[in-house]
């Protein structure tokens, strides 16, 4: 894999994390709070799972965050289930530090964070 590879590997579950939205809060000298919008496009979030998973597919899980650097470079999504954009492939990146692997019974339970991309 290199940087950019799309990444082909069907998550076992898929959840839609809550949007976040790109708002600051000032305060004034007046002490009264100022809202700013800094984008009204929110950053979505999705979890992906993948359960009881063999060591091959563990280290191809690795191997692209890997060559990604983490959450350095975008990527094309390209096994997203068909309740999240009927299933259309989503470019962007991993959460840095989200990569969670344990070990299950002689298997891996994966757990990662992807942000999709608002440009």
């Amino acid at each position: 894999m290199a940087a950019g590879s799309a990444f082909t590997i069907a998550p076992n579950v898929v959840d839609v994390l809550v949007p976040e939205y790109n708002n600051v809060t000032s305060q004034t000298e007046s002490m009264k709070k100022e809202y700013y919008n800094i984008s009204a496009t929110p950053v979505e979030t999705y979890n992906l799972t993948f359960n009881v998973e063999t060591s091959t597919v563990m280290n191809t899980i690795l191997t692209h965050y890997k060559d990604q650097s983490g959450g350095y470079y975008p990527f094309s999504w390209q096994t997203v289930p068909s309740y999240i954009g009927s299933g259309s492939n989503i470019t962007g990146r991993w959460v840095e530090g989200s990569l969670n692997i344990t070990p299950v019974s002689n298997r891996w339970k994966i757990s990662i964070k992807f942000e999709k991309s608002n440009s």
